[in-house]
């Protein structure tokens, strides 16, 4: 399956864990304070829920608008493109001999953060939406990966294997003052900005299991949320910065389930005995997106918030990775190879109208749409 990060951060643990199927023990979350106080010490702070982001009532089933970035080998190596929805406007933003990959878009759709071994090892870059103000973000021989904006646009978090082994990085988004966030010989991976940009929700196994954990921009304010006997990884923010969609191993393999941001309420969405993964949720916090092995492939559905009202998209082979909402919650753009070659496919999200992304081709892949419209 073609760039799907179902463990990424299990991939870089090399599978060490013990994946134990006891019965799940949740863990208190901080202790009692009042909000907005700053911790001093870690594991000490309850996070409370950040304000709604308010989302515009949509009309059903437009056109889909917008722009999606994505990566081609059309040219001979991986490099950067973006194009319209509606399969108008393509356009190439790097061109270089090293391979760019994993495009990230900035909130306001004006920037595209990305990952490029152009100088010989990965590092992190931005540019501009239309492939201008190249910036080399991080200089190190180690490898950097997986960056992600903040909700202001002013920083990126990313993952970096420095020292040995992964940790969490914070820098500016022109490049100065790259910040360590995660001082621990544990593994530290998959940072997630809130919402708000108050936290970042990252996995770790500092513990002796993988567990959830969230930190303030400026490494302060550690919180372990989630805390059992077996791993627990992949955190997704809900919109409105109330709750958090992961993975957990309590049944012996990948189910999701959603958690407080002060620790409270987990809850299971999924109980099968199938491996899910991919987890996207809607901009206006309706569904949750998800793949799915079963059928003989892998499925693309999605599930509200509640558990309720699961519902298959695409199936078989038709679902190759990479999905990424539009920011209507209308459509969902994902790799498939629905006609016998891996490209990029739409999908509106009740299932219906399936059709190839125009202006792309065989073995596209990494598709992320604006969020901008």
């Amino acid at each position: 399956m073609t760039h799907r990060r179902l463990l990424p951060f299990f991939v870089i643990l090399g599978l060490a864990l013990t994946f134990l199927a006891s019965a799940c023990t949740w863990g208190a979350v901080g202790l009692p304070g009042a909000a907005g106080d700053e911790p001093t010490a870690t594991e000490t702070e309850t996070p409370t829920p950040e304000e709604p982001t308010p989302t515009p009532t949509q009309t059903p089933y437009p056109q889909p608008v917008g722009r999606i970035a994505f990566v081609s080998n059309r040219d001979g190596n991986p490099e950067i493109y973006v194009v319209n929805a509606d399969g108008t406007s393509l356009r190439r933003l790097t061109d270089d001999p090293g391979e760019d990959r994993a495009p990230v878009w900035s909130r306001d759709g004006g920037s595209l953060a990305f990952i490029s071994n152009r100088d010989g090892n990965w590092e992190i870059f931005r540019m501009s939406a239309d492939g201008g103000g190249l910036t080399q973000l991080t200089d190190d021989p180690a490898k950097d990966a997986n960056p992600v904006w903040s909700p202001d646009g002013s920083q990126i978090a990313f993952e970096s294997y420095r020292d040995e082994t992964w940790q969490v990085y914070v820098v500016n988004a022109d490049g100065s003052d790259t910040r360590l966030l995660t001082d621990d010989p544990s593994t530290n991976s998959f940072p997630v900005w809130s919402p708000a940009g108050k936290w970042l929700a990252f996995t770790s196994n500092r513990n002796g299991n993988s567990d959830i954990y969230l930190v303030h921009p400026d490494g302060s304010g550690l919180v372990r949320l989630t805390n059992t006997d077996v791993p627990d990884a992949d955190p997704v923010w809900s919109p409105d910065g109330s709750r958090i969609a992961y993975l957990s191993w309590t049944d012996g393999n990948p189910d999701i389930y959603t958690i407080g941001v002060d620790g409270s309420g987990p809850s299971r969405l999924t109980k099968t005995d199938a491996e899910e993964g991919c987890l996207a949720w809607s901009p206006d916090g309706s569904r949750i997106a998800y793949c799915v092995q079963q059928n003989g492939g892998w499925d693309l559905m999605t599930i509200r918030p509640d558990g309720s009202d699961p519902l298959t998209l695409v199936s078989g082979d038709e679902f190759e990775g990479g999905l990424s909402w539009s920011p209507d919650s209308l459509y969902i753009v994902f790799q498939s190879k629905h006609d016998g070659n891996a490209g990029l496919y739409v999908v509106d999200a009740l299932g219906g109208n399936l059709h190839a992304l125009a202006g792309t081709a065989d073995l596209d892949s990494s598709p992320a749409w604006s969020p901008v419209p």
